[in-house]
């Protein structure tokens, strides 16, 4: 039989194969292992508590997120959300829309003169309906734990910014925000307005649509470049420009300190009156029929009558700054399709002093009526007809002498908290 060779580490004796002890050097020849120890009962507590944690670990990890909810994020202006066995669809518009179903506005429009820097833009609105003709607002709000509305900014608008948010109790609108632009250098651009509405199952809805600022030219014109004098003289010059003019520019004109005896008539182009301190006045009805350009703007004007007649009437928007109007059978009207808004102004003596009676279906321009007087008129403010879901604003105005203060036959939302009567 024949056997491998193996010599002893030690002494290098020759060995047989398989041998466990060496005869001549007297070495065990054995691999000695050493015996593995128990281990201590405190180890095994740490394994098992380390071990426990991390199952704690990733348990409560996992009920974070579900807690956390889902994300739904629309990238525009309109999004279906279920919720409860409901469907909800939400659309956001920056004009009042009269009753479900709703539809969604991605981009608003807004003209900027250019001798403005700052205004607000019209309401973003949260409309809700269940995707048909069901409004859903009311049940969609007491799914709402809170929400926040932000802006982007954008070329040409260095500040895009939320003035205020509010749950409207006037509107069919679920949520409102007002939004206001201030450009700077007569720049246009877009920016975009984000609605996030963070749910009470921690689901978070997320919308946006975009305001476009665009510039509209201004061009003054004075009694230096037109004759100015006479009420023949104006009505010359705005038929001229009612034929010549640029129709996407605001023409203002600044009126000397004269009494133009008869009429006016603006129409085919915006044209804004500035009177000057001395008093400007008119005695015959001033006409604003511009076919729905820009809102006309008249400021520091007199409208003196005899009793009857209008002192001015819009078919189209006008804006009544630090005006008068007296002694006429209705002081300002606004009707068609006109919003004709009176901030400071004087109306005294009048059968009627603002009637507002829009059966035209213009949205609102402006929902401030402040900071005017109304004295010994018949009936100071009439508001037949008028359209949207806006409150008219009349605080700090000054209501005396009146045979009837407010007479609201439309049933229009409107502000008097805060008004002066001969009675306060």
């Amino acid at each position: 039989m024949n056997f491998e060779e193996k010599h002893c580490p030690h002494c290098g004796a020759l060995l047989v194969e398989n041998a466990s002890f060496c005869p001549y050097c007297e070495s065990v020849l054995i691999e000695k292992r050493p015996a593995e120890m128990p281990k201590p009962k405190r180890r095994r507590r740490i394994t098992a508590a380390l071990l426990l944690a991390a199952i704690l670990v990733v348990t409560l990890t996992a009920v974070g997120f579900a807690d956390h909810g889902k994300v739904i994020d629309a990238q525009g202006a309109e999004l279906i959300y279920e919720a409860d066995g409901q469907t909800f669809h939400l659309a956001l518009s920056f004009e009042s829309q009269g009753g479900a179903p709703f539809f969604g506005q991605p981009l608003f429009t807004v003209e900027v003169r250019e001798d403005q820097v700052r205004g607000q833009v019209s309401s973003s609105r949260v409309f809700v309906d269940n995707g048909g003709g069901v409004a859903k607002k009311n049940e969609f709000l007491a799914l709402v734990d809170h929400y926040e509305v932000m802006t982007t900014p954008c070329d040409g608008i260095t500040l895009l910014q939320i003035d205020e948010t509010c749950i409207p109790t006037n509107s069919n609108a679920a949520i409102e925000a007002i939004p206001s632009y201030h450009t700077e250098q007569l720049k246009e651009g877009e920016g975009n307005v984000i609605w996030t509405i963070y749910l009470k199952n921690g689901d978070t809805l997320r919308l946006r649509h975009t305001v476009k600022i665009t510039r509209v030219p201004v061009v003054m014109l004075t009694e230096n470049d037109y004759p100015m004098a006479t009420i023949d003289d104006l009505n010359e010059l705005l038929d001229t420009l009612a034929h010549e003019a640029d129709r996407k520019s605001v023409y203002i004109l600044q009126l000397p300190a004269v009494t133009y005896e008869g009429g006016l008539t603006m129409k085919n182009f915006c044209c804004d009156l500035v009177g000057s301190e001395g008093g400007t006045t008119f005695t015959g009805t001033v006409t604003i029929a511009t076919r729905g350009i820009h809102p006309s703007n008249i400021t520091n004007v007199r409208f003196m009558g005899d009793g009857t007649g209008i002192g001015l009437s819009a078919s189209e928007g006008a804006f009544l700054h630090r005006c008068t109007f007296e002694n006429w059978e209705i002081g300002a009207y606004g009707g068609l399709g006109s919003w004709v808004n009176a901030t400071g102004c004087t109306f005294r003596g009048n059968g009627v002093g603002l009637w507002l009676d829009n059966r035209g279906g213009a949205t609102c321009s402006g929902s401030y009526y402040g900071d005017s007087v109304y004295e010994d008129n018949g009936t100071a403010v009439r508001i037949a007809a008028m359209p949207g879901t806006e409150t008219l604003d009349f605080n700090n105005c000054v209501f005396r002498g009146n045979g009837v203060n407010v007479e609201n036959a439309a049933g229009y939302a409107v502000d008097l908290l805060q008004i002066v009567t001969a009675d306060n």
